[in-house]
């Protein structure tokens, strides 16, 4: 996940330690390091394999966001175990005193 300079992640690669037929969640912290009000949108390429909680936001000036993705349990594991899953962490300037509500799609759009 990159969003430039708005917002820092960690980690920067999710990891999750595999089991069938479990559920399984990372976490990861968005922190935002300007003097800004920063929204957020959280995107993947597999909607329906992740649950992300909060996917939209905004990160007060200063302070951090925690972030869970879960891992929708799976039947089946992956060909050699490897996972082309991806996130992208889009990110924009709010306006001072923004909150959730205020995001519009337009907002984070690329």
């Amino acid at each position: 996940m990159s969003s430039g300079e708005l917002l820092h992640i960690q980690p920067q690669e999710l990891q999750f330690p595999f089991e069938l037929r479990k559920q399984i969640s990372c976490s990861l912290q968005l922190s935002n390091k300007t003097d800004n009000y920063v929204a957020f949108k959280v995107k993947t390429t597999n909607p329906k394999k992740y649950c992300v909680r909060p996917n939209t936001g905004v990160v007060m000036p200063r302070s951090t966001c925690d972030i869970t993705v879960t891992m929708q349990a799976q039947k089946e594991a992956p060909p050699d175990m490897q996972c082309k899953d991806k996130f992208l962490l889009q990110s924009v300037v709010a306006s001072p005193g923004a909150t959730t509500k205020d995001i519009t799609p337009e907002m984070v759009s690329i």
